[in-house]
């Protein structure tokens, strides 16, 4: 007999003897969720705003993640072993259908827009056989979406596809393949019909200008405004890494040797008797998702005799992930390092000295060292009646000098 728990309102977190897993805000509107089996997870952000929508797990094991400030309504299924991840902000105008089978995962970006009638399906729901070799045909494969991904009316997304972000999938279109970031997407099958496209998300019939003509009417998104590059990996935004350690917390997938430290120096100057500088500190491989306090970078004075610690403050960029993104769905949106209030790091107790200076960034007991290099790189001094202090560069590193001066 197969167990079965049918249109459970999802009113807040819920878990029932079966290892069924709700974890939900209270505020949602007419979703619910069917249960058929063992061990399935259904995770919502606490900001998310769907609602006429019904989560479906006809089998075991799987996981889906909703992320914060979407819209969205319609039927989710994730079948046996199955995993979707749908970012932040992503909408439709009326109901959608997404489903999945067979150990496959169903990835939707940030921003992303569904019009009316659209389907994303990692299965075809039949089984198809060659009648000589007895060999499946049809098997289901992932999808990956990146994210601020537009989809007209009634187009749909077929098994194995994989779309670059900012690209625009048109009008009754069925798309199976692989296809670049920031194009149009059209036809049955779907084709690229043109590159280097970007969309914003206003209405022209809803919202002013009543006719556009140039990007200087609008505020664009320029983060989205990127020329098509074939090989260019497919980017599916913070909400995507969010949900996915919502699920499983960071530290449990921390190994040293896994990880790498990277290090890109903005800036650094000498503004009296004060060190400023501006930055990227990230561990690779280990997320920054929030101003989380196990993560912590200092700038180090170092010579043969002593060490001196300075705490940098950390600031938040989304560029940053994308400079560092290199296929892995990683976040590194606060991984920027700057002196606290910019008021800059005050170096009075440091003593006189020629010191190397190297970034240290730690996260629990993990602790990785830099040493702080740059390549265009412009010598700072100061010098008043009482200290010379000087930056410079010894083979491409950064040291730092103090001199006392002897009053006469």
């Amino acid at each position: 007999m197969r167990y079965i728990v049918t249109n459970i309102n999802v009113d807040g977190n819920y878990s029932d003897n079966k290892g069924n897993l709700v974890v939900a805000p209270k505020t949602l509107n007419n979703v619910t969720v069917n249960f058929v089996g063992n061990n399935n997870k259904l995770i919502i952000s606490d900001t998310s705003k769907i609602h006429d929508i019904n989560f479906d797990f006809p089998s075991h094991n799987a996981v889906i993640l909703i992320g914060g400030d979407g819209n969205l309504s319609g039927q989710i299924r994730a079948g046996y072993h199955c995993y979707i991840n749908i970012g932040n902000h992503v909408t439709s105008t009326s109901k959608i259908y997404i489903t999945s089978a067979e150990k496959t995962k169903i990835i939707i970006g940030d921003d992303c827009m569904f019009s009316t009638g659209n389907q994303i399906r990692s299965d075809d729901a039949h089984a198809i056989y060659d009648v000589n070799t007895g060999e499946r045909v049809n098997k289901s494969t992932d999808i990956i979406i990146g994210e601020h991904v537009w989809f007209a009316y009634n187009s749909v997304v077929l098994s194995g596809s994989k779309i670059g972000e900012g690209s625009i999938v048109g009008f009754a279109s069925i798309v199976k393949g692989k296809y670049p970031n920031n194009c149009i997407i059209v036809g049955t099958p779907a084709k690229v019909t043109k590159k280097n496209v970007a969309w914003e998300r206003p209405h022209v019939m809803l919202y002013e200008p009543w006719i556009r003509t140039h990007e200087n009417q609008i505020t664009p998104q320029k983060e989205y405004w990127n020329e098509t590059n074939e090989n260019r990996p497919i980017y599916v935004g913070q909400g995507v890494f969010h949900n996915t350690y919502k699920l499983t917390p960071p530290e449990k997938l921390l190994y040293k040797k896994k990880h790498r430290h990277y290090i890109d120096l903005y800036e650094i100057n000498l503004k009296k008797n004060r060190i400023y500088l501006k930055g990227i500190a990230a561990i690779i491989g280990v997320p920054c998702p929030e101003f989380n306090p196990h993560i912590n970078n200092y700038l180090l004075f170092i010579n043969e005799n002593v060490c001196y610690s300075k705490k940098l403050a950390k600031f938040s960029d989304p560029s940053i992930s994308r400079k560092l993104f290199n296929g892995d769905y990683i976040s590194y949106d606060k991984a920027g390092i700057s002196t606290f209030k910019h008021q800059g790091l005050l170096i009075d107790d440091i003593c006189d000295g020629v010191y190397k200076l190297v970034i240290k960034s730690t996260f629990n007991e993990l602790e990785y060292y830099s040493d702080l290099k740059c390549e265009n790189f412009k010598e700072s001094i100061y010098e008043d009646e009482m200290v010379s202090l000087k930056l410079n560069l010894i083979q491409e590193t950064v040291y730092f000098e103090k001199i006392t001066k002897k009053l006469k």
